[in-house]
């Protein structure tokens, strides 16, 4: 079997997927890097084509795929934009994107607007995914979901659940059909953990990425605080200093919100049956924490196990 090289069309082809988001859509694929992931997603789905080094690699007899592609160690460093790398690649059709109205009746939806970080939009979407919410709606100032190093930090999330892209005014619309209540993480906000909340018919919860633009949310947004994972803590915070989430970069913010929100006011919300105990929560947040510390390339000064605790210390 021919060895393709740089120059070679279809690896020219796999490129352009690579770092063109017009051209990903307009060929309705994505590329999908990374041994497990590609494992992972083969379990559901059939690629177009894997490409890696060898034609003996140990997976290949467990795989779907139309065709094979060989390639040096190399180009698919190049493809997979990592310094290491040697597994596989593979190319798949894009997940559909829903229309607005087939978004019909989500009790859970999570809404992202200004997320410019590949790595944090992966991360929040593959939070979604762990703690059961239900749809995600795509505001237009975010980086593309389906670019390489966002599937990995997703680990292909977009792939099990619903989601749309529209303007404010269409998620408004969305939210008065559904009778979501949009709210917005803000330090004056109300305090969702207090005995005193009285949780909605169902939530919208809009997230957007620290310092990226001046930004007010819609008026009639409700002001909510990110709950104090310490609160009742004999110790306190780490660093013994009051509790402040405007220190933490969004998908921390966005996964004590998403975690609180859903398996304190929402426990009966289930997206998948494998995820509707809490010892699968649970199970699923190790998974997400540990495995977002190898997937995902920007660099965090909060350690794995700090990451732990903020998400297991709720109720």
């Amino acid at each position: 079997m021919k060895i393709l090289r740089l120059g070679d069309k279809y690896i020219q082809h796999v490129l352009k997927l690579v770092s063109h988001r017009d051209y990903r859509f307009s060929k309705e694929t994505c590329v999908v890097t990374g041994t497990k992931l590609v494992r992972d997603l083969g379990k559901r789905y059939r690629f177009k084509e894997i490409i890696c080094s060898r034609p003996s690699h140990p997976d290949l007899a467990t795989l779907n795929f139309d065709e094979l592609h060989l390639t040096e160690p190399r180009i698919l460093r190049k493809i997979a934009e990592l310094e290491e790398f040697d597994g596989l690649i593979g190319t798949l059709t894009l997940p559909a994107r829903r229309s607005i109205k087939e978004i019909t009746h989500p009790r859970l939806l999570l809404c992202l607007d200004y997320i410019d970080d590949p790595g944090l939009m992966g991360t929040l979407l593959r939070t979604a995914v762990s703690f059961q919410w239900q749809a995600i709606f795509f505001l237009p100032n975010c980086a593309d979901p389906f670019s390489s190093r966002c599937l990995r930090a997703s680990q292909g999330a977009l792939f099990n659940i619903p989601h749309c892209k529209g303007n404010m005014d269409d998620l408004q619309k969305l939210c008065r059909r559904g009778q979501l209540t949009l709210s917005v993480p803000h330090p004056a906000g109300v305090d969702v953990s207090s005995d005193a909340y009285e949780p909605p018919k169902g939530q919208a919860l809009l997230l957007r990425e620290e310092y990226t633009t001046p930004w007010a949310p819609p008026r009639e947004a409700l002001k909510i605080k990110v709950p104090d994972p310490w609160r009742g803590h004999p110790q306190g915070t780490p660093d013994g200093e009051e509790f402040d989430f405007r220190a933490l970069d969004v998908a921390i913010q966005g996964g004590i919100l998403m975690h609180h929100i859903k398996h304190t006011h929402f426990p009966e919300v289930s997206r998948t049956p494998f995820l509707a105990s809490r010892l699968g929560g649970v199970l699923w947040a190790i998974f997400l924490i540990f495995g977002l510390c190898v997937s995902d390339e920007r660099l965090h000064s909060d350690s794995c196990e700090e990451r732990l605790q903020w998400l297991l210390c709720f109720p």
